[in-house]
C-alpha cells in the first residue's frame, strides 16, 4: 500500500488504531412519546442572568461618567416645547436644558479611519489596544464612517486628543473634539 493511500484510510477510519479512536457511545431512539416529557416541570421565575446589552457595553449602562450622580431633572414650565411641523414632531429645548445636555457631551469626540471602512468591534479593539485606557469607553456608529467615542475619564480623553498620530490598518485615524456644529453628512473640520 502507498503512502497516499495509508494516509487516506486512515483519514476514513480504516488504518491501524482506528477502532481505538471510534466513538462508542450509543445512541437510543423512542417510537412513543414519553410521558417524562409531558409532565416536565418548569421553573416560572425568571433567571437573572447578564442581559445581551449589558454584555455587549461590557455594563456601561448603569455607570455614570466620572463617578457622577445621576441627575433627575426638573423640568420647568417652558424647558421643552413641542410642535408639529408638516406631520414631523419637533422638540426644542430650553437654554438651561440645553446646557446640561452638552455638559453630558463633554468627553465626546469625533473619531473617523480615513480610506477604509471599518466595523465596530474592529474600531473598538484597535483604539483599545493604540490607547490603552484605565476606565473604559463608549463608541458608537453614527453615520458616513464617523464614529463618537464617549470617554469616563478626562485623562483618557486627553491622551487620545493630544497624542498621536493614529494609524489603523495603515490609514490615519482623525480625532476631534465633539461640538455642537458636528453634522456627520457634511465634511468635518
Amino acid at each position: 500500500m502507498s503512502g497516499a493511500e495509508s494516509l487516506f484510510d486512515d483519514w476514513i477510519g480504516e488504518g491501524e488504531d482506528s477502532t481505538a479512536n471510534r466513538n462508542t457511545k450509543k445512541v437510543q431512539f423512542k417510537d412513543g412519546i414519553d410521558d417524562s416529557l409531558a409532565n416536565m416541570v418548569v421553573d416560572s421565575s425568571p433567571v437573572s442572568g447578564v442581559l445581551w446589552k449589558d454584555k455587549l457595553l461590557g455594563g456601561l449602562v448603569s455607570k455614570s461618567l466620572d463617578g457622577a450622580v445621576n441627575l433627575d431633572l426638573e423640568f420647568k414650565n417652558g424647558g421643552i416645547r413641542r410642535s408639529n411641523l408638516n406631520g414631523i414632531l419637533a422638540i426644542v429645548f430650553s437654554d438651561r436644558i440645553t446646557k446640561i445636555l452638552i455638559k453630558g457631551m463633554e468627553l465626546t469626540m469625533v473619531v473617523k479611519l480615513h480610506g477604509r471602512n471599518i466595523g465596530y468591534g474592529d474600531l473598538y479593539n484597535c483604539i483599545t489596544s493604540l490607547w490603552k485606557p484605565t476606565k473604559s469607553f463608549r463608541p458608537m456608529d453614527v453615520a458616513n464612517r464617523y464614529y463618537l467615542i464617549r470617554f469616563q475619564s478626562r485623562v483618557d480623553y486627553d491622551l487620545a486628543l493630544t497624542q498621536g498620530p493614529w494609524i489603523v490598518f495603515g490609514h490615519y485615524l482623525t480625532v476631534q473634539s465633539w461640538t455642537v456644529d458636528f453634522n456627520p453628512s457634511r465634511t468635518f473640520p
